[in-house]
């Protein structure tokens, strides 16, 4: 198959070529907030200033390599440089096994700011080699671990220590997607789960659920009779939502476009909402 390039998806997103990570270079041109030495403006006498680039090396250092990133924007002049951040991470010995359309890798979801806006928070990520984007795992057995800048004073320890926490989950993770990708769709239950998605969207626009289950690649096709299988359309569901260009309509009825999800915090809330449906769907349905 043929790999893309590094290509910042748009001002503020970037993403490596499968194989590769991202270098310090390509992470400040695209998320200069990864990078902030002291927080945006005052902080309370509380907040322990922990640059994300600290951390980052940190990580890079025990084999967690960054191959995706972005951050929000903001209005406010000055403040590009401290927004909310997320950084996908991928362990080094990932990077040895074959690749294949439709493979999943196991991810560690950082997100951060240095505007006090967010703290220190990981999540468990699939990453599905058909498309760019990436799931995030959040369940009662997998959830989110939070650090706080005003924690303990070894705040890069402790990110390392839940990264590892997270990676030892990633066989129940995957045994969750086995049992997802077994799981057939009726039309009827895809067209349900596609509604229930849409409400995750920050937007007044009307969607119709069927425009969220039309595949984008082959591989993605329902069979012949409708039926494909839950994780097929979770993934399906989630590229239309967070990639946008689905064709809608705003309240007086005018033909309107979706928009592409571009922040941090948005990224991570679709993902998480999306994973928590899935699994709902297979209590459902199996």
């Amino acid at each position: 198959m043929t790999f893309m390039p590094n290509i910042r998806l748009s001002g503020n997103h970037v993403q490596a070529r499968l194989g590769e990570s991202l270098t310090d270079d390509q992470l400040r041109r695209a998320v200069p907030s990864i990078f902030a030495l002291e927080p945006w403006q005052q902080m309370s006498e509380r907040y322990r200033a922990v640059p994300t680039i600290q951390v980052l090396d940190r990580m890079r250092a025990e084999g967690f390599l960054p191959v995706r990133a972005m951050q929000g924007r903001t209005r406010i002049p000055g403040k590009g440089e401290f927004t909310r951040h997320l950084i996908r991470l991928r362990h080094r010995s990932y990077e040895t096994d074959r690749r294949f359309v439709g493979q999943e890798f196991p991810e560690i979801v950082l997100l951060n700011s240095h505007d006090g806006t967010s703290a220190y928070q990981l999540f468990a990520g699939i990453f599905r080699l058909a498309c760019l984007n990436g799931l995030v795992v959040e369940s009662g057995e997998i959830g989110r671990i939070k650090a706080r800048h005003s924690g303990r004073e070894d705040l890069p320890g402790q990110v390392i220590e839940a990264s590892y926490e997270i990676i030892e989950q990633a066989p129940e993770i995957m045994r969750n997607v086995a049992d997802m990708k077994a799981l057939p769709l009726s039309r009827a239950h895809q067209l349900a789960f596609a509604a229930a998605a849409s409400e995750l969207r920050d937007s007044t626009l009307e969607v119709e659920p069927a425009a969220l289950i039309d595949a984008q690649r082959t591989a993605d096709l329902p069979e012949p009779n409708g039926w494909r299988d839950l994780w097929r359309t979770a993934n399906v569901v989630q590229e239309h939502l967070i990639r946008g260009g689905v064709a809608a309509r705003n309240a007086k009825g005018e033909r309107r476009h979706t928009r592409a999800v571009t922040a941090a915090a948005d990224d991570v809330r679709i993902n998480r909402g999306l994973w928590r449906l899935a699994e709902e769907m297979r209590k459902l349905v199996a």
